[in-house]
C-alpha cells in the first residue's frame, strides 16, 4: 500500500476527515479528531469504531479491543463488533507466528504469514514486520517500501530505523535485489508516480530532528548564543510538525517542544535543562501538561498539590510562561520523586531548590495557597489527582477564582473516590488482585467504600481522601464557573467485568444512592473559566 493523500473537502464531517487522513496514512491527526469529538460525547459509537479502527491501525490490539466493546455497548452493531474482535485476534495471532518464523529462520514462512494478515487488514506493526520478512527473503525494494511508509508515521521508531539501516547496508554490498522483473518494473513505476514520496514536511522534520537536536546542544554547550538561537529559530518555525508526534514520551521531541513552543528563545535558553527534560520523559511529568496545552501554553500557571515540583520542566517543555508549584509536603532538599510511568519512587537526580536554580521560571513553594503572595494571579490554576486529597476542596474550588486572571483557567484531574481503585491502594488493577491476599481483599471490588465508615479516624482513607461524589464536586463547580468541558473517563473493560449483578447488588444494599455511573467513572477532567 503505497503513501497516498486523500483530499479533504469543506463538505467533509470531522469522522470523515479522520477516515481521510488515516487513508492517507496519518493516524495520530486522525486519533487527534476523534479524541476530540469523544471528550464531548464518550458514548459516540461511530467515533468509537473509527477511534477501534485507528488503534488497530497502529498496532496498539489491547486498546483497540477495549474501544470496540465500547463501540458496542454505545450502539454499534453487535455482529460488526464482534467480526472486528475477531480479526484482531487472528491477527494478533497470524504476527506472533510470523515472528517466530523469522526467529526461527523460515523467512518465507514468515512472509506468507504476514502477507496474509496483511489481507485481512492492512496495519502498520503488520507491515513493520512484513519488511522484516522481505528483508530476510532477500527483496530489498519491498522491505525499503514498506518500511519508508512506516517511517512516514513514525519516525524516532528505533527497530524501523534498525530494519532501514539493514536495508541500506545490502543495498551497499549486494547492489539492487533480485525482484521478478515486472514486479521490480512496477514497483519502480509506482515510486516515480508517488509525488509525495521522501518530501513530506512533518515526515522530513521528524527524521532531520536527532541531528538539529545534537547540533543546538553542541552550540549551547559551546556557549554559541548566535547559533542556538538558529537552531531555535528553525525548530520554531517548524512548531507545527510537533503536531504528529507525542513529545511527551521522546527526548528529541520533548527538547524540540521547550524551544519550539516557548514564548520566546531566549525564556527557553535561560530554562533549558537537557538532563531534567531527560528524566521528565522518563518518569512521565509532560504527559499531563501536554494533555492541556492548549490552556497553558504562554501563559502563567499555578500548580495546586503539585507533589515535589517535577511538572514544572513538564510545563515549560509545553510552551508555559512560568510554573508556580505549591505543596505543604514538598521536600525542597529531597531528589526522591514518584516515577509516574512504573508508580514508584525513584531519584530525580535534583532537589525542587536546584530545580529552581537550573529553571529561573520555576517556582516551588513549600506551603498552602494561603502563603501565596496577596495579590498572586495566574492565567491557568491546575489540580492533577489532587481534589480528591483536600479535605477543603468544597471551599478551595471556590476560592481559586481568586488567583485566576480574567481570561484564566481552572483545570483539574479528579480520581473519583467510588471507582474501583479509589482506594489509591494496591491492587490499582484488577489484573494485580490476589483474591485471598487480606489487604487485597479488604479494598477490591469496592469493598472500600463498604469499610470507609468504620474506619478510625487516623486511617488514610479519612486523613488523605475526602471521599467527595463525582456528582458534588461536578455541581461545586458548575455554581462556581462557566464549565469548558467536563470529560469522565470510563474504567477499563476488565473493570466492568468485576461490577457484576451481585457485586452491584450488595452495593446498593449499602448505599441505595449508588449509580453504575458512580462505580465505574474512573476520573473526571475539568476545564472552567471565570463567570
Amino acid at each position: 500500500m503505497r503513501y497516498r493523500e486523500v483530499p479533504i473537502t469543506k463538505q467533509d464531517t470531522p469522522l470523515q476527515i479522520a477516515q481521510r487522513l488515516l487513508a492517507d496514512r496519518r493516524p495520530y491527526s486522525a486519533l487527534k479528531i476523534v479524541d476530540n469529538i469523544l471528550e464531548q460525547r464518550p458514548d459516540h459509537w461511530s467515533a468509537l469504531m473509527r477511534r477501534a479502527k485507528i488503534l488497530e491501525w497502529l498496532g496498539d490490539f489491547a486498546a483497540a479491543r477495549t474501544t470496540y466493546v465500547q463501540a458496542g455497548e454505545s450502539g454499534a452493531k453487535t455482529d460488526v463488533v464482534e467480526t472486528a474482535l475477531a480479526r484482531i485476534a487472528e491477527i494478533e495471532r497470524q504476527i506472533e507466528d510470523g515472528k517466530k518464523c523469522l526467529s526461527d529462520g523460515d523467512a518465507k514462512q514468515a512472509r506468507a504469514i504476514l502477507s496474509n494478515a496483511r489481507k485481512k487488514r492492512s496495519s502498520a506493526v503488520v507491515e513493520l514486520h512484513l519488511a522484516r520478512a522481505e528483508l530476510a527473503n532477500g527483496q530489498l525494494d519491498d522491505a525499503e517500501e514498506l518500511i519508508e511508509d512506516f517511517l512516514r508515521e513514525r519516525p524516532g521508531h528505533k527497530l524501523a530505523r534498525k530494519i532501514k539501516a539493514e536495508i541500506a547496508e545490502h543495498q551497499v554490498q549486494n547492489g539492487p535485489s533480485e525482484q521478478p522483473k515486472g514486479k521490480a518494473k512496477k514497483a519502480k513505476k509506482a515510486k516515480k508516480a508517488s509525488p509525495r514520496k521522501g518530501a513530506d514536511p512533518a515526515a522530513t522534520f521528524l527524521a532531520n530532528l536527532p541531528d538539529r537536536i545534537a547540533a543546538l546542544d553542541a552550540a549551547i554547550g559551546n556557549d554559541d548564543e548566535s547559533d542556538a538561537k538558529r537552531h531555535i529559530q528553525w525548530l520554531r518555525s517548524k512548531t507545527e510538525h510537533l503536531g504528529v508526534t507525542n513529545w511527551a514520551d521522546d527526548l528529541d521531541h520533548a527538547k524540540a517542544a521547550h524551544f519550539a513552543f516557548a514564548k520566546s528563545p531566549t525564556q527557553a535558553l535561560r530554562n533549558y535543562d537537557p538532563a531534567l527534560i531527560a528524566k521528565s520523559v522518563e518518569y512521565g511529568y509532560i504527559i499531563w501538561p501536554r494533555r492541556i496545552q492548549d490552556y497553558v501554553v504562554h501563559r502563567s500557571v499555578l500548580d495546586v498539590g503539585c507533589g515535589f515540583g517535577a511538572f514544572g520542566n513538564g510545563f515549560l517543555v509545553a510552551g508555559a510562561k512560568s510554573y508556580t508549584g505549591i505543596d505543604p509536603q514538598m521536600p525542597l532538599d529531597s531528589s526522591t520523586v514518584k516515577n509516574k510511568r512504573k508508580r514508584k519512587k525513584a531519584d530525580l537526580g535534583v532537589t525542587p531548590n536546584q530545580i529552581m536554580e537550573r529553571c529561573p521560571d520555576i517556582h516551588l513553594i513549600n506551603g498552602v495557597i494561603e502563603d501565596l503572595e496577596t495579590k498572586a494571579t495566574f492565567d491557568a490554576v491546575v489540580l492533577h489527582n489532587v481534589t480528591e486529597h483536600l479535605h477543603n476542596i468544597r471551599q478551595i474550588i471556590p476560592n481559586i477564582r481568586t488567583l485566576l486572571n480574567p481570561d484564566g483557567h481552572l483545570i483539574y484531574h479528579h480520581h473519583n473516590f467510588y471507582c474501583w481503585n479509589g482506594h489509591h491502594k494496591m491492587p490499582n488493577r484488577p489484573e494485580q488482585y490476589v483474591p485471598g491476599l487480606a489487604e487485597h481483599d479488604e479494598v477490591a471490588d469496592w469493598n472500600h467504600i463498604l469499610i470507609a465508615p468504620d474506619l478510625p479516624e487516623d486511617h488514610y482513607f479519612n486523613t488523605n481522601l475526602n471521599q467527595i461524589r463525582l456528582d458534588e464536586i461536578k455541581d461545586i463547580t458548575y455554581d462556581n464557573y462557566d464549565v469548558v468541558k467536563w470529560v469522565e473517563i470510563e474504567s477499563p473493560e476488565a473493570v466492568a467485568e468485576r461490577l457484576t449483578d451481585d457485586v452491584f447488588a450488595r452495593l446498593r444494599d449499602f448505599d441505595d444512592s449508588l449509580t453504575r455511573r458512580d462505580l465505574m467513572v474512573n476520573a473526571a477532567l475539568c476545564v472552567a473559566k471565570l463567570k
